[in-house]
């Protein structure tokens, strides 16, 4: 058994589970070095809005969220911090293609999500030339990879720059990228909805999409990233 993204030999007991399949512990493991490498965000301390380390309820990026969005009443939940080494795991899985390190947090991921129930996870989307380009879509391949199921009910109308590419006041000027499927917009309609995505980062993104969620009368609208 090997480190899904480090490649070195893993030594532990398998579980049942693993032994009845096998295929399972090829690849979704990380070994203690490369998972004390990525940093777990505490739930305590941070602000409410977005999961940022701070006394206060809301942090000063948050607070002018409010303002944009004087109604929603946004709580973002992240697992790890945006740190040298995710930085270059994403760069790694999301830039160089590397399709197999999809699986690298999938106990992670299976266990927030076994905590959301009767949720409809929407995953963020990517543009066309976007797919094209990079042949996968990273949000949706790390939520198969840890068979969580979703709905592709959001879509990409627009391209551009990749978010790394852009300079923060470029990210926060973001014109609206997004638009539901029919078919979306009546199932968001009185239900709870979990928006997914990769990375956190200014909430330009993540609140483009809330905006156009919102406007089919969810009952509650939370967001969730692997990364902030």
């Amino acid at each position: 058994m090997r480190c899904n993204y480090c490649g070195q030999s893993i030594n532990r007991n398998l579980t049942i589970k693993e032994i009845l399949i096998p295929k399972k512990i090829l690849t979704e493991q990380l070994c203690s070095i490369c998972a004390n490498e990525f940093q777990r965000l505490a739930f305590k301390d941070c602000c409410y809005g977005c999961q940022r380390q701070t006394k206060n309820k809301y942090c000063s990026d948050c607070l002018r969220w409010q303002e944009c969005y004087p109604n929603y009443d946004f709580h973002h939940e992240a697992l790890f911090s945006y740190n040298q080494a995710m930085q270059e795991w994403f760069e790694e899985y999301k830039f160089k293609g590397n399709y197999t390190l999809r699986y690298s947090f999938t106990s992670f991921l299976q266990a927030y999500f076994k905590k959301k129930k009767n949720v409809l996870v929407i995953p963020m989307p990517i543009s066309k030339e976007r797919m094209e380009i990079r042949g996968f879509n990273q949000v949706e391949g790390l939520l198969e990879a840890a068979n969580i199921s979703y709905q592709p009910y959001l879509v990409r109308v627009t391209d551009g720059l990749s978010q790394v590419q852009k300079t923060r006041t470029e990210r926060l000027t973001l014109k609206q990228p997004f638009k539901l499927t029919k078919e979306g917009q009546a199932a968001v309609a009185n239900s709870d909805i979990l928006l997914v995505d990769d990375i956190y980062t200014t909430g330009r993104t993540i609140f483009h999409a809330a905006q156009i969620i919102l406007e089919n009368q969810p009952s509650k609208l939370y967001t969730f990233s692997i990364a902030r």
